[in-house]
């Protein structure tokens, strides 16, 4: 019986080993906090700690945030929301958060400092979380935000919102007549999901799945020497694997290119199928607040490689970007105006504030790709001489005054 004893110990060993280098790997990243997306949520996908400060770091910014008791970046609203306040909610991703930008520099902050020095007195509450899109914000919308009574609601969709939402179906859970309960990272179509519980709760786990089992599924995609090859142009593996599917006309495609709407070979009419998913969660967001007579604004603003040559000028080219080129967005902003004409709701579109501004300013970083400070500007100075916000946020100022 002693080769039992050999055999237990080690597995208890191995098992020590692996214990050891989740705790090393915990306090590097305690150290380090370069994580967007925060931790795994059984109810809202992912979403940060409360009340907890992170250090965002890299080569091109140093920034410390801290978030509130919501989870969320800014300060507390208060609940009930005080009698006489104008409270506008924004919802998004990353670049809504403010990511990796100072509090004070947000587009939320300006936008609410710079109403406020018009003499239009307005609260913003910042909604935007790192990683979210329109299915992830509706939930967010339904079972949390509408507690701060918002007046106003403005969701800024992401370009790589299109993919996003592909990803977090798997995730949804519904209750016997179809309403969706929460989208679980531990549940895959309905059913409870070891691997995907483990890799959201365990360092290790998240590692393996992203250097192993995703390497194997790009070379079973792109076949062995496609993927040295991919490696040796030093191009990423998920683009030469969307490349494919775009060459295939995947009904999944959306799923697995997060930048297919300014694609070269992208028209309206190719990305309206892809669309509909995020049209779907876009329409329930408008509808609930419908319910509640809250107004809806739907945002849009362009990444760096759309907007001038010079910007996001050195990542671009790990998504199979041309560096010194600018991208034409066409197909883009016409689904997004074919749609908010067609549903009646108001656009604020921001893509030629932004060409305009890159003639003489640095607007998205060169290798992060998100906004930098003066990007977040553009945001806000189109948002508070937008003579269709203007016009809407002084209406619903005066009938929050008569009330």
């Amino acid at each position: 019986m002693q080769w039992v004893g050999r055999i237990l110990s080690l597995v208890l060993s191995l098992a020590l080993a692996l214990v050891a280098m989740e705790f090393g790997w915990r306090v590097l990243k305690f150290h380090r906090l370069t994580i967007e997306a925060g931790i795994g949520d059984p109810h809202y996908h992912h979403r940060l700690k409360p009340n907890t400060t992170y250090h965002f770091t890299s080569s091109e910014f140093d920034v410390t945030v801290r978030t509130n008791r919501f989870s969320l970046r800014g300060p507390d609203p208060v609940i009930p929301k005080p009698p006489g306040v104008f409270r506008i909610l924004v919802l998004g991703d990353s670049y809504t958060f403010g990511f990796p930008v100072r509090d004070d520099e947000t587009f939320a902050s300006l936008i609410e400092r710079q109403l406020n020095a018009q003499g239009i007195p307005v609260e913003v509450v910042n909604g935007g979380v790192s990683g979210y899109s329109p299915t992830l914000e509706y939930l967010s919308l339904r079972d949390q935000f509408l507690t701060f009574e918002p007046d106003l609601v403005i969701l800024w969709y992401d370009l790589g919102d299109l993919q996003e939402d592909q990803w977090f179906q798997k995730n949804l859970v519904y209750d016997a007549s179809g309403r969706i309960l929460r989208c679980d990272p531990g549940y895959t179509n309905g059913r409870f999901d070891r691997w995907e519980w483990l890799k959201n709760h365990s360092i290790i786990a998240g590692y393996l799945d992203r250097k192993l089992v995703r390497t194997t599924k790009y070379i079973h995609h792109l076949g062995f020497w496609g993927f040295v090859q991919t490696k040796l142009k030093g191009e990423r593996a998920k683009v030469a694997l969307a490349r494919l599917k775009t060459q295939q006309k995947a009904e999944d495609l959306a799923g697995y290119d997060r930048f297919l709407f300014v694609r070269e070979s992208s028209t309206k009419e190719s990305l309206m199928p892809y669309w509909k998913l995020s049209a779907m969660y876009v329409r329930m967001i408008r509808d609930l607040l419908a319910e509640r007579h809250i107004p809806f604004v739907l945002g849009i603003y362009p990444y760096g490689m759309v907007v001038g040559p010079q910007q996001w000028a050195d990542g671009r080219v790990y998504w199979g970007f041309e560096k010194g080129k600018t991208y034409d967005p066409s197909a883009a902003l016409a689904v997004f105006r074919s749609f908010a004409e067609s549903e009646h709701i108001p656009l604020v579109d921001t893509y030629a504030s932004f060409r305009t501004a890159a003639r003489s300013e640095k607007l998205f970083y060169d290798w992060d790709g998100h906004m930098t400070p003066a990007g977040h500007r553009v945001i806000a100075q189109h948002v508070v001489h937008d003579p269709q916000m203007l016009a809407l946020l002084r209406e619903q100022a005066a009938r929050l005054q008569r009330k």
